[in-house]
Parts: C-alpha cells; structure tokens; sequence
C-alpha cells in the first residue's frame, strides 16, 4: 500500500500556486523571449571575441 496521496488529475493540488497571468504576457523589451535570449547570447558573443582581440593584441 502506497502513502502518496492519491490525487485526481482533474483538481487542482493544494500545493500548485495560483496562475498568475501577467507572467504570460510578452517582455516589454524586443516583444517577445525568443528575441531576449538572441540579444543575450549575442551580447556573450561580442564579449568573448572583444576579450580574446584584446589578449592577442597585448599577448
């Protein structure tokens, strides 16, 4: 015999928060997240390249 609660799938659990709808919402900056994590992993890519031409130019 098991000791976890035996749940419907149907209810909700007492446990899950609340839905929050404004978490949906698009980001108020490039419209949507996709675009935010481009912008974030070009930013990484300019950093990386800035930084490794600056240790071959005074290596």
């Amino acid at each position: 015999m098991s000791t976890a609660p035996q749940l419907n799938p149907h209810e909700p659990s007492a446990e899950a928060p609340a839905h929050r709808p404004e978490l949906d919402d698009a980001p108020p900056l490039l419209g949507s997240w996709r675009n935010i994590y481009i912008l974030v992993m070009a930013t990484f890519v300019v950093f990386v390249a800035v930084f490794w031409m600056l240790t071959e130019v005074y290596a």
